[in-house]
């Protein structure tokens, strides 16, 4: 069957029953078009021509690419990847007699400690907004800085909100969680006073989206990820301050707070405690001192 064909099949399939995000889908996409482009030029566009050897093959050549070896690890490992996900359900759907997918094997990224903000370099970034923001987009741009700090949501799930998604008589927030899954999370009483102040700058009585652009449109993730990096450069933090980072810095607030790990790991909607693990901010002395506190025998 035609792997243009099979490729569009997959990507439905990954939207419609694996719950996968859209920019996850977007990058499988992108990654399976190159792939397949490739196919084409060797005139191969049939599934039942597909073998390892040319899926190796492909991998090798782009390996040895010089645009390569720019790609962060996150993305090589999301090129193979889409290629491991597509061959498996051509597999599955009974369009290959071998499991390919089986045979390749995964790009092992190695985890970093979150990059985080401290409580004096967040207050020195705000400050930085409101002096260096266009005066027209200052409160929007406060706004959603706020809201990313004080909630932990990703930055898919803050463009995505609605005026009509914030319930603040019940400090409450309608959020759509990875794979379009909807959920409720709680807003602290400071962000609804944020959020208050907003609501009320732009008089916003009817559902429309939380953040719009210059065009009067939502407001994309990319603008989002732009806008933090020039209000980073702005703030003298060279660059490095991303929504990432802040919502690293949430997570790590509530830490200093004694907030316990699975309270965390529900307001960011992790679906494995052991992405939580990865805030516990601890240095070699601080491990030491709390391993010392604990008692093997019984006190005597």
């Amino acid at each position: 069957m035609n792997l243009n064909n099979l490729k569009d099949e997959f990507l439905l399939d990954l939207t419609e029953y694996s719950a996968c995000a859209e920019s996850t889908k977007d990058g499988y996409n992108f990654d399976l078009t190159n792939f397949i482009e490739y196919l084409h030029k060797l005139s191969i566009s049939e599934s039942n021509q597909l073998s390892i050897n040319l899926i190796e093959n492909y991998l090798r050549e782009l390996k040895n690419k010089k645009t390569y070896s720019r790609l962060a690890p996150t993305t090589k490992a999301r090129i193979r990847s889409s290629i491991k996900s597509f061959l498996v359900y051509l597999y599955r759907q009974d369009y290959i007699k071998t499991n390919l997918g089986a045979k390749l094997k995964k790009i092992k990224i190695p985890l970093k400690d979150p990059e985080y903000l401290s409580r004096e370099q967040y207050s020195h970034f705000i400050k930085t907004i409101e002096r260096e923001a266009t005066p027209y987009y200052r409160e929007r741009d406060l706004a959603l800085v706020k809201l990313l700090i004080k909630s932990g949501l990703r930055r898919a799930e803050v463009v995505s909100l609605n005026t009509l998604d914030i319930d603040l008589s019940k400090l409450m927030l309608k959020v759509k969680r990875k794979g379009n899954k909807e959920e409720y999370v709680y807003i602290h009483h400071e962000l609804a006073d944020d959020l208050n102040r907003y609501l009320k700058i732009i008089e916003s009585d009817k559902d429309r989206p939380l953040f719009l652009s210059k065009r009067g449109n939502r407001l994309s993730a990319s603008s989002v990820w732009h806008l933090i990096k020039m209000y980073s450069h702005k703030s003298g933090l060279n660059g490095d301050v991303t929504v990432h980072s802040l919502r690293h810095t949430f997570a790590t607030i509530l830490l200093s707070e004694n907030v316990p790990l699975p309270t965390i790991q529900r307001l960011m909607g992790h679906r494995s405690p052991t992405t939580t693990f990865r805030y516990l901010h601890l240095t070699n002395p601080e491990v030491a001192e709390q391993f010392n506190r604990v008692n093997f025998e019984e006190r005597r």
